[in-house]
């Protein structure tokens, strides 16, 4: 006795080799529509047997068996040509077959059965199997004559259709249509299939790439704090400061675009980032960015002066990451297209008509913009610029509006007197900073004995935070991957106090470390802090059992305050 699962096993070894005839060998997407064509021309050539068949028995009328069992004929042999590699051959029966089919079966069927519908799917085709444009055009063109063709063969009443009993013609019809659907149905699911496919291998491009970039800009600001730290106290090497400078300001303005970017691509794809507020210190904060700015704005005989009015708290309760992106677009837009030797006022003050918000404002001098354009300026891809010779994406705006949004505030712009002001108006939440939190730690050898282990596979950022982290006085084993990281930790005399970790990385990657950890009672209490270039929320890692998270790229300072809320009971004064 034979099982349903047998057969159908049976079934799909037969099968097999007639999807995939002459597939083998060739790259995978030249494959894929070579089995799209076998799969369509055998389908076509099953029910053209099945359905002549059965309208044999019912009709007696051979004209509709026989032209059915010379149709699947065609369609069988378009696989054998296949099988042949005569691959240009097969494609043009393909659409030869099916016009002539439908022409035939339209003239002697006649109108009622709608066999027009199958040119639906021939104009499909011709951009299934096609790769160059003129055979594309040439096979539009076939379906649209055949269309044609059988209008004016139903016009004209050129052939006389067989007769056929009224109840005989609707079942004929309401047969043929599902047949003309699932034809239909077989172009677009590949259609959609391969859509589907590039748009995965575009977001995988993306994220490889975002994460390369990331690591890079990580290593250039490391490295430019080392070469900083070099610099102290060797004034032959004091030169170098303005091109150190100058050197951090590219790399902010680099993190800045990668940014916008991966934000305008969350966006796009409904992912919201999730907002982690934390204390900041509000004029050291807004210093930092300016400062990074003026670099930028010298280049151009710009200044940038920044006012921060007494009646703000010292502290406030914000986003740090989303801020800073939201201020740096707005002084960065500022700095394109003012007016050469002017000044760029950035300005805080408490709103004048809810005291609950903070104002934050960018004034610059420039060509004022028309009223019909401010409208849209806060749209992605849309800027201000009157010629090429500005640089802009069009995303700055774009991304304030969003980060603004989500911070539940409000946004402006406008534009007189050849003074442009855009205006963000966000929470107002004040808050105190504790010795815990503390920016600025004055001692870079903080942590002096502290043993950490780490694993990132970049080697040049491997190497760059190993030295970082020695110059913080830490005792450092680094790895490459999760694995030797976790052998390492096995065969350690002593256990580390920190372990750092990467989240992309060739086998164990952060995350899996991470689960490994949290699972072995002997390594289970120690803080793990996993440093990642995605935007992903930070509850993600903190819920598998992450201490901290630290996002790519990051400021010396971003580190050093990470690594003091655990090796240190208490950040010295």
């Amino acid at each position: 006795m034979r099982y349903p699962a047998q057969t159908t096993l049976q079934l799909f070894n037969w099968l097999h080799p007639v999807i995939n005839a002459g597939a083998k060998g060739l790259p995978e997407e030249r494959a894929r529509k070579i089995r799209t064509i076998n799969t369509i021309c055998f389908v076509t050539a099953v029910l053209a047997v099945i359905v002549g068949t059965l309208f044999y028995i019912y009709s007696g009328q051979a004209s509709i068996m026989f032209p059915a069992w010379v149709e699947a004929g065609l369609f069988m042999g378009v696989i054998g040509l296949n099988h042949l590699r005569r691959y240009e051959m097969a494609n043009v029966s393909v659409l030869v077959s099916h016009c002539l089919c439908a022409l035939y079966f339209a003239s002697i069927l006649g109108p009622t059965i709608n066999i027009s519908l199958i040119v639906v799917f021939l104009f499909g085709i011709s951009f299934l199997i096609y790769r160059k444009s003129w055979q594309r055009y040439t096979g539009l063109a076939a379906a649209a004559l055949t269309l044609i063709a059988i209008e004016f063969i139903y016009y004209r009443h050129l052939v006389t259709p067989l007769e056929l009993s009224e109840q005989f013609q609707y079942m004929l019809r309401w047969v043929a249509l599902p047949c003309f659907m699932l034809f239909d149905v077989l172009v677009l699911g590949h259609y959609i299939r391969e859509n589907k496919e590039l748009l995965q291998q575009v977001s995988m491009l993306m994220f490889k790439t975002s994460h390369e970039m990331r690591n890079h800009l990580a290593s250039n600001t490391i490295l430019i704090d080392l070469l900083n730290n070099e610099v102290k106290g060797h004034p032959e090497y004091e030169k170098l400061r303005p091109y150190m400078d100058q050197l951090n300001a590219i790399n902010h303005g680099m993190t800045n675009i990668v940014s916008n970017v991966l934000s305008m691509g969350e966006l796009e794809n409904g992912v919201r980032t999730e907002l982690s507020p934390e204390p900041i210190a509000l004029m050291p904060f807004m210093r930092n960015i300016v400062k990074i700015q003026e670099i930028n704005a010298e280049s151009r005989g710009l200044q940038i002066q920044l006012q921060v009015c007494k009646s703000l708290p010292a502290s406030i309760l914000a986003d740090p990451r989303q801020l800073s992106i939201a201020v740096t677009n707005l002084i960065t837009n500022a700095i394109k297209y003012s007016k050469e030797n002017t000044t760029i006022f950035v300005k805080l003050t408490s709103s004048d008509t809810n005291p609950a918000q903070m104002c934050i404002s960018v004034t610059n001098a420039c060509q004022d913009i028309p009223a019909e354009k401010m409208k849209s300026l806060f749209n992605k891809f849309v800027t201000a610029k009157a010629d090429n010779k500005i640089q802009g994406s069009g995303l700055g705006l774009y991304i304030v509006r969003s980060i603004v949004d989500q911070m539940e505030g409000t946004f402006s712009a406008q534009s007189e007197n050849g003074q442009t002001t855009f205006t963000i108006l966000i929470p107002l939440k004040e808050t105190t900073i504790t010795k815990s939190s503390r920016l600025e730690i004055q001692s870079n050898k903080q942590f002096p004995g502290k043993r950490i282990f780490f694993a990132e596979d970049d080697i040049m950022q491997n190497k760059l935070m190993s030295t970082l982290l020695q110059s913080f006085g830490c005792e450092v084993t680094s790895n490459l991957n999760g694995n030797q990281l976790l052998e390492k930790l096995e065969d350690a005399t002593f256990l580390p106090d920190l372990i750092m970790l990467d989240d992309n990385m060739p086998g164990l990657n952060g995350l899996e470390t991470l689960s490994y950890l949290r699972s072995n009672e002997k390594f289970s209490a120690i803080p793990a802090i996993i440093i990642t270039g995605k935007n992903d929320p930070d509850d993600h890692w903190l819920k598998e059992g992450a201490a901290e998270v630290v996002k790519k790229p990051y400021e010396k300072q971003d580190l050093q305050q990470a690594l003091s809320r655990h090796l240190l009971a208490q950040v010295p004064a």
